[in-house]
């Protein structure tokens, strides 16, 4: 016999971008919109299904009730959010209740990758970012803003910001002059950010001198991935010099697929070797056109050699060195 299915705590009826009505419980500490019900369900179905009147409508239920939101996790990934519906979003969890309380104070991840807004929504939500004293993880990777996304308001609030451990911007289209927006502002002394993810935002050689010189001063940053980006060579042996200047604060780093050569990745695997690099718990180099000879001479020179037992990962005790062509 089927087990009974739990009523819903606060119920609420809103609309779905199909023109129906829904019921959700907003009584509850997760909150999941990224609903692909059955196998057949495919992720454009998904984000058809809410919109940013969704949004609107559980945070206007709220309201009426006069309630802090319980929400500690909320999932909008793949809806058709916008920069309508993060508007919604940024004044519905920094509203206050009659007593005081902010209505988004529970919420500790917030997961909107997919969630198709731009420039005015990525700025929306450092709102939310820099409004907020719990969040903790935040995931807003592929809504392409480009640099202007993050200039300004996001910047402001995410430097405002003193709870952030894990930041996601992959694939927002940054390029060189986001990166520097952030690496200028509040990377530089963020207090608590300790994952920042920036693969796939058409980062060059000018990207990752500014990245070095944030973690020549970057206390909290341990784990920086840049992977699928265009560094280059150039890139590499700058970003080792901001490896060697940050003094062994940062332990995990992922530069795969960034085109760095052979001279770059000589570069890192030298540090990583070094007594300078040996705080480096993981680095993932793979992908970076190193042509087989210098491979052979690398994994020689790290004691690895081609013929040896280990593939592309090499464990040196406990610390892991990721390293193909």
């Amino acid at each position: 016999m089927a087990a009974a299915v739990a009523a819903p705590v606060e119920p609420v009826s809103i609309p779905t971008a199909l023109g129906a009505r829904e019921v959700l419980d907003v009584g509850v500490n997760v909150l999941n919109l990224q609903k692909i019900e059955n196998p057949q369900a495919s992720l454009h179905q998904c984000a058809s299904k809410y919109g940013a009147q969704a949004v609107r409508s559980v945070f206007e239920k709220l309201q009426l009730k006069d309630k802090v939101s319980p929400f500690e996790e909320l999932n909008l990934s793949d809806n058709n959010i916008g920069d309508e519906g993060a508007q919604w979003l940024l004044q519905g969890l920094t509203s206050t209740t009659s007593t005081g309380e902010s209505v988004g104070k529970n919420l500790k991840v917030l997961l909107m990758p997919r969630a198709r807004f731009g420039t005015a929504g990525m700025k929306a939500m450092g709102g939310v970012i820099g409004a907020s004293t719990s969040l903790e993880n935040v995931i807003l990777s592929s809504n392409i803003c480009d640099a202007e996304g993050v200039e300004g308001e996001f910047c402001a609030g995410l430097a405002k910001n003193k709870s952030v451990k894990s930041l996601c911007l992959a694939a927002c289209r940054l390029g060189n002059k986001g990166v520097a927006h952030l690496c200028d502002g509040p990377l530089k002394s963020h207090p608590t950010l300790g994952h920042i993810s920036l693969q796939y935002n058409r980062l060059e050689a000018a990207a990752a001198k500014n990245l070095a010189q944030m973690l020549a001063v970057n206390k909290a940053l341990r784990f920086l991935d840049i992977s699928g980006n265009s560094i280059g060579t150039e890139g590499a042996l700058a970003l080792v010099e901001g490896l060697k200047n940050n003094k062994g604060r940062l332990t995990r780093i992922a530069v795969a697929q960034n085109e760095i050569q052979l001279a770059g990745a000589k570069a890192f695997c030298d540090f990583f070797m070094s007594k300078a690099g040996s705080k480096i718990e993981f680095m993932d180099l793979r992908h970076n056109a190193v042509p087989y000879p210098g491979m052979v001479k690398l994994r020689k020179e790290l004691g690895k050699p081609m013929d040896g037992p280990e593939g592309w990962m090499l464990l040196f005790g406990e610390r892991q060195l990721l390293l193909n062509r």
